[in-house]
């Protein structure tokens, strides 16, 4: 995409220069707030600005007039970061901003941003995005066969995984954009994690999983946030287990509705989770590849999906499974669609003690009761 013609006559040019002189002896900070460098510019896909990556070298952060959780013009959202997330200053496009940190100084920044409108459609700010990254533009059916939907509160939301580092970059923090659009109430929502590679890819279940604790305030009160566990709360969905006596139990997050862990005989842990979705979750296939790619996996295709898969029974519905082993980890996870919500089981340890917690977790799946 092109960026925004800058043109200007000599006379234009010199008065600008002598207002920036001026400027400059009153309020130094004044005119670095709009200096923009050419590499960091972000047009946008139609003529609306949109800088979402304000943070990450372009248009440097501003105070939100409308506090924290929007700014003026925009709807009050809500939402619920992971944990290790440090919150960033907000900014007049920014409704949420934060910084992940990773080892040997790499760094993400995670946004949400809302605009009026279209904003230019899902294709051209994909290849946006793809041309920050130094990738070529992709056509609408690259784009169909590459794109997963979550489906979140806000609704569907498009996620796509972007990779590519563009020349004179610095790799610590750039290579990978993660990003999620979703349209609705004439709005259109950004969600954009961008930095590291490595970083970006630790960070992507966690990105798409804040993504569905997102909701517009006038929706909050309507829609419980999350659903109790082992019976607690009266008006929100219920489920019951029995958990091992050996599995340590967690907090639970806005991302989880129970955490446990457990530790093998060599030290080695492994973390269990339960988590809840509205709608389908994205799909057997785009999760089973998700789970994949976190323990050094390769995709699978529909077909190949289908012969891994095995179900399990629990109190009063079944639960289908997979076993994945891969050379970072080894994941046991469950999955099943009740009363409109997708849940999911997850195991991850290394391979021996995974191995060693599998009748454990088959158990803990078969005492799953989801309408107790």
């Amino acid at each position: 995409m092109a960026a925004f013609p800058m043109k200007f006559s000599r006379t234009s040019a010199l008065a600008l220069l002598a207002w920036m002189l001026v400027s400059g002896c009153k309020d130094k900070n004044a005119v670095q707030v709009y200096r923009v460098s050419k590499g960091d510019q972000e047009p946008p896909a139609s003529q609306a600005s949109m800088p979402e990556n304000a943070g990450m070298g372009g248009l440097p952060p501003m105070e939100a007039p409308g506090g924290a959780g929007g700014t003026a013009g925009q709807p009050q959202i809500t939402q619920t970061p992971p944990p290790g997330w440090t919150a960033q200053p907000l900014s007049t496009m920014r409704q949420a901003s934060y910084l992940v940190k990773g080892g040997n100084g790499a760094t993400a920044d995670i946004s949400l941003v809302t605009l009026a409108g279209s904003a230019g459609g899902v294709l051209d700010n994909v290849n946006r995005w793809l041309s920050q990254l130094g990738q070529p533009a992709i056509t609408a059916e690259q784009l169909a066969q590459m794109a997963r939907h979550v489906q979140s509160p806000l609704g569907d939301v498009t996620v796509v995984d972007l990779e590519g580092l563009p020349p004179g970059a610095d790799a610590t923090k750039d290579g990978r954009i993660v990003a999620g659009i979703a349209s609705g109430d004439s709005k259109t929502y950004f969600f954009k994690l961008r930095g590291n590679a490595a970083l970006a890819e630790s960070q992507k279940e966690a990105f798409i999983q804040w993504i569905g604790t997102v909701r517009v305030a006038a929706e909050t009160a309507a829609e419980p946030t999350a659903p109790a566990a082992s019976g607690a709360g009266s008006e929100k969905p219920q489920i019951k287990w029995e958990a091992p006596e050996e599995w340590k139990a967690g907090a639970p997050s806005a991302m989880r509705c129970a955490s446990f862990s457990v530790t093998g005989q060599n030290g080695e842990s492994a973390d269990i989770s339960v988590s809840v979705f509205g709608g389908d979750g994205g799909g057997d296939l785009a999760n089973v590849n998700r789970w994949r790619t976190q323990i050094g996996l390769g995709e699978l295709g529909a077909d190949e999906l289908k012969p891994l898969i095995v179900p399990v029974n629990a109190k009063d519905g079944q639960i289908l499974t997979v076993d994945m082993t891969g050379p970072k980890a080894r994941i046991l996870a469950g999955w099943a669609s009740v009363d409109g919500k997708s849940w999911f089981f997850k195991l991850t340890a290394p391979d021996q003690l995974a191995g060693s917690e599998k009748a454990a977790f088959a158990k803990f799946l078969e005492s799953v009761q989801f309408h107790p």
